[in-house]
């Protein structure tokens, strides 16, 4: 197993944007009390995100689809 070293948490949200964003379905990346949380389209979209991200837990909320409202 590799060791992952543990970066600032801000620094790890915003590389996980840079990945994450790009991949439909996984709409917004944030974080709170140390963890990552992923905000998701579907349940389906909610395996593309790891278990941990540079050494933080990750958490999945699935929001469903963006809209614009008119």
């Amino acid at each position: 197993m590799s060791k992952v070293t543990q970066v600032a948490i801000e620094e790890a949200v915003a590389q996980a944007k840079r990945e994450f964003l790009p991949v439909k379905g996984i709409v917004a990346v944030s974080w709170m009390n140390r963890t990552i949380v992923f905000y998701v389209e579907t349940p389906q979209d909610a395996a593309k995100v790891p278990s941990s991200y540079y050494g933080y837990p990750t958490m999945v909320k699935i929001i469903g689809p963006i809209v614009t409202l008119k």
